[in-house]
């Protein structure tokens, strides 16, 4: 219930980081923004958005994964 109630609230404003899987805020996220091939990701922090820099395909095939 809450999970959906929150979907209805916040619509499309919010997007998951492509390297940690956080939920991040679209107008406002902390890390930035990075286009990659048309289609815009938004990060958690700018390490992630530097990480997602360094290897997109990698990251968005799921081939690599962020070391903790």
């Amino acid at each position: 219930m809450v999970s959906w109630l929150r979907g209805r609230l916040l619509g499309d404003r919010t997007a998951i980081d492509p390297i940690c899987g956080m939920e991040v805020d679209r107008h406002n996220p902390p890390g930035g923004s990075a286009r990659h091939e048309g289609v815009t990701y938004y990060f958690c922090a700018t390490g992630c958005r530097l990480e997602f820099g360094e290897d997109p395909e990698g990251y968005l095939s799921g081939e690599k994964k962020m070391e903790m």
